[in-house]
């Protein structure tokens, strides 16, 4: 096989490369794929044109456990072409210090670079230890500026590994990722006739179609079919006569499988019996397991490229895996190795059909698994666990659940129904998540739950009432399809107690290596989108103090990331912009995908300040690390593109990226249920760009979701808002207004006063179009949105109006008139004698965000202690009270 066949891109990157280094330029090149792509035979070819052209290459793989993968075969290298320059027995003592190793070796493969550049080959990166990764990163670096070029190769994982973090880091800051994808047409039928010394025809090209445009499994495929005697050759024409699968492609298959986790085969399986396309929710009704412990199988297998997602749904992308899947010694061993591990012999248990409908997901109980732990400990925070928190989670949680996240609310949900809950508040955490899970088509899910909560026997008759009419309703709906059958909790009456709940005594970190995102993120996203903003802070306090109490390795910058969420949907902009930069500078200590919040909260306040160079950076390096369609912040990638493509003169692609009846490009429900506006912002472009047909589902989908979520105000307020632009109605903006001011979202409210705005002016009505748009002034200032600012000031100055008030006219670049309000909060708090950390838990700040404050007031004042801030603070404003007074509504905060 050749294995540079369609693979021209890569082999320009691999060239100029080789050039520079041949230059004495440093330089780090990651093939990345799925199985099969052929980054192996890449390599290898990669490797000899290098040592074609004079370079020096060095192959490895790591097969010293005592050593660092990388550090290995340097070392052999350094021994045959420097065999003087040190004490090579020394240096490979087992109780040396790998890092003190590591930067030993570097120095002498950089005398040894000098004399012949280098190329150094590592292939199945995703397989080396934590040690090996810091190793390899802190080489790369180290190496930079020397004639070496770095030659790895991995495999996609899921995995939030020490090692992978390195990785990621090199990949985002000193290397160029070469992504290999599946080969086209043409290649594919190049390949088949180098493997097939003959040109295919349509028989040959049929079979090969199923393979996908994998190397790998085409190679499998051709090679299985000469052996059988499948193939024909006749004038140069090759031909395949086979009607089934031969067996070295079934045998391929199942080895492949094997080198992957044990669960991943029986997820395949079961998911291949229920269809060509399916969800882990049927998979694990079909294999009777929970829906999160088989969550971490599909992620692996869709790194792996044996499945992908389309939308909620897992599809197989070659034909030829999907085949073998049915062959029945794939479904005998996979029924064989889920009876039960290590008992041969033992029956096969029965299990629901795949047609049953999916049970509630169980919260995980893997031993690397921390998060309920975590969350409980959050919390407690929030007032009476048996009562209060109950209740305040239920709306967040049905809106949770509603927008597509059902697996986390449910997990919530099972932390907070810890036993000794009161009947009446479970009742009503259990409605409601029950109701999220039936509008997002869960039904099964939803009933589970409701059934549950039965079988205690303090329920009240008001409480049952209810419940049983949620169950008829999903019967209803469902034609009556019944649920896996789940036991009743030991004792009813102390509620739902799953095992394993109570919190440990030991340390958990609050990042779980066994989610894609901590549980505890899910539970801030929720509380922030159902306008709970004083219990989120304390949410997102009290894992803080949870990781400092305990001392343990936390995601330092995604508290920091998703604490600027929390502030910027306060309207806290100056606050969310210290926090989000305090992330950043602390994304080394973190994996890579921790610094996307932060970096989405960047882009969305450049753009509110009209730094349009500055979204662009920070939106590219988030696309970067944002992958697939069902991450964590693809809906919010989404909408923070989208408006990037608005505010840069796009429109319609901006309304198309997120809703396109032609295209059947529905919203994201995760989007409207965490960004109020969008909906009328969507309705607002679509009717200038005559799509109006968008528009009306963008408004009608707003509706819904507020429909469905009627406890929460700035949902309802975002539909009267899509209404109110659609239709042009003066009421449901006014509505939208107070709705958006009740849920403390001042950005909301001021566009919804724009839109009011609008009408008026469109009527008539300049007196009461001015007003408007002054209110709407006094909000965007208070918030610090510089570019929004500007925009309702150039339309009041189109109506004679002139003003200027503003941030640039209120706040020179130094002086105490500089200061911001967030940082002159800071300083109130400095001055009452509290320290740093006291006064970012005051504030509800991070301690990052409270230096970040204070070195900019330092700059702004050109002094350098406290005491001189407290002189200035005692002339100005302890003084003025009447002028402080006059500030602090316009401040930006």
């Amino acid at each position: 096989m050749n294995p540079l066949i369609g693979r021209e891109h890569v082999l320009s990157t691999w060239h100029a490369h080789l050039a520079a280094v041949r230059q004495g330029a440093g330089g780090c090149l990651v093939v990345e794929g799925p199985f099969g792509i052929g980054k192996t035979h890449l390599l290898k070819a990669m490797a000899v044109e290098g040592a074609e052209r004079g370079l020096t290459v060095v192959t490895g793989q790591g097969n010293r456990p005592d050593l660092p993968a990388p550090i290995h075969p340097l070392i052999n290298l350094l021994r045959h072409v420097m065999p003087d320059a040190a004490d090579f027995d020394e240096l490979v003592r087992p109780d040396r210090n790998p890092f003190w190793l590591m930067d030993r070796v570097g120095e002498l493969v950089e005398s040894a670079a000098r004399r012949r550049p280098l190329v150094l080959v590592l292939d199945d990166a995703q397989r080396i230890d934590d040690v090996s990764g810091l190793a390899l990163r802190g080489l790369v670096q180290s190496l930079a500026s020397s004639p070496v070029l770095w030659l790895l190769a991995r495999r996609p994982v899921p995995t939030r590994s020490l090692a992978q973090h390195a990785l990621g880091w090199l990949i985002d800051h000193a290397a160029v990722r070469l992504a290999l994808g599946a080969l086209e047409q043409g290649a594919v039928a190049a390949l088949c006739a180098r493997l097939l010394g003959a040109e295919p025809d349509a028989s040959v090209l049929a079979w090969a179609e199923r393979c996908g445009g994998n190397p790998w499994l085409l190679e499998r495929l051709f090679t299985a079919l000469r052996e059988e005697g499948q193939v024909v050759i006749v004038d140069g024409t090759a031909s395949v006569v086979a009607d089934r699968l031969p067996d070295g492609v079934l045998t391929a298959v199942g080895r492949l499988l094997d080198g992957l986790p044990r669960a991943v085969r029986p997820l395949l399986v079961s998911g291949r019996r229920i269809g060509r396309a399916f969800t882990v929710e049927e998979a694990a009704v079909s294999l009777g397991e929970p829906v999160t412990e088989l969550a971490a199988s599909a992620e692996e297998a869709v790194h792996a490229g044996l499945v992908r997602r389309d939308g909620e749904r897992l599809t197989f992308p070659h034909g030829l895996v999907e085949e073998a899947l049915l062959h029945v010694s794939f479904q005998e061993r996979s029924d064989a190795a889920d009876a039960h591990p290590g008992q041969p012999g033992q029956p096969v248990q029965p299990r629901p059909t795949a047609q049953a409908t999916p049970a509630a997901p169980a919260a995980p109980r893997s031993p690397a698994c921390g998060c309920g732990d975590v969350v409980a400990r959050a919390l407690a925070t929030l007032g009476d666990v048996f009562d209060g928190v109950p209740r305040t989670l239920a709306p967040a949680l049905r809106l949770l659940a509603g927008a597509g996240r059902g697996a986390e609310a449910t997990r919530l949900a099972e932390v907070a129904l810890r036993p000794g809950v009161e009947a009446a508040a479970e009742a009503q955490l259990v409605l409601e998540l029950s109701r999220g899970l039936r509008d997002a088509g869960c039904p099964g899910m939803s009933g589970t739950l409701l059934r549950r909560t039965l079988t205690r026997q303090d329920i009240g008759e008001a409480e049952r009432a209810g419940l049983h009419a949620a169950l008829a309703e999903i019967s209803q709906g469902t034609g009556g399809g019944s649920d896996a059958v789940v036991a009743p909790s030991a004792n009813p009456a102390a509620g739902p107690a799953p095992s394993g709940w109570a919190p440990r005594q030991a340390a958990v970190p609050a990042h779980c290596a066994a989610c894609e995102r901590p549980l505890w993120t899910w539970l801030v996203r929720a509380l922030v989108a159902a306008d709970r903003f004083e219990e989120a802070s304390a949410v997102c306090d009290a894992v803080k103090q949870d990781a400092e109490k305990y001392g343990e390795a936390w995601p330092e910058t995604l508290w920091h990331g998703h604490h600027a969420e929390l502030l910027t949907a306060a309207g806290r902009l100056e606050e969310a912009r210290g926090e989000a930069e305090a992330a950043l500078r602390l994304a080394d200590r973190s994996a890579p995908q921790d610094s996307v919040p932060a970096r989405l909260v960047l882009a969305r306040l450049s753009l509110h300040r009209g730094d349009l160079a500055t979204a662009s950076d920070q939106l590219r390096m988030t696309e970067r690390l944002v992958t697939g369609d069902g991450g964590a912040d693809k809906a919010r990638l989404d909408w923070a593109l989208a408006q990037f493509h608005a505010a840069g003169g796009r429109p319609a692609m901006m309304v198309r990226t997120l809703v396109d009846v032609d295209g059947r490009v529905e919203p994201d429900p995760l989007l409207f249920s965490e960004a109020p506006p969008a909906a009328a912002m969507l309705v607002r472009l679509a009717k200038h760009t005559g799509l109006d047909a968008e528009a009306a589902r963008a408004a009608g989908f707003a509706r819904r979701i507020a429909e469905r979520n009627p406890a929460v105000q700035s949902l309802a307020g975002g539909a009267e808002h899509a209404e109110g632009v659609l239709r042009n109605d003066m009421v449901a903006l006014h509505r939208a207004v107070e709705l958006h001011r009740q849920a403390d979202r001042p950005l909301a409210a001021g566009s919804a006063l724009e839109d009011a705005a609008e009408v008026e002016r469109g009527m008539g009505n300049k007196t009461r179009t001015v007003r408007l748009l002054e209110s709407a002034v006094d909000l965007y200032l208070h918030c610090g949105a510089q570019r929004d600012l500007a925009r309702v000031q150039k339309k009041l100055r189109r109506l004679g109006v002139h003003t200027d008030r503003g941030p640039a006219a209120e706040r020179p670049k130094s002086g105490w008139e500089s200061l911001t309000g967030a940082e002159l909060r800071v300083v109130r708090a400095i001055v009452d004698g509290k320290t740093n950390r006291e006064a970012a838990s005051s504030l509800f700040l991070s301690p990052h965000t409270v230096d970040s404050h204070l070195r900019r007031v330092f700059s702004k004042l050109d002094i350098n202690s406290r005491v001189e801030l407290t002189k200035h603070f005692l002339a100005h404003e302890a003084l003025s009270p009447a002028r402080a007074a006059a500030r602090r509504p316009g401040s930006a905060g």
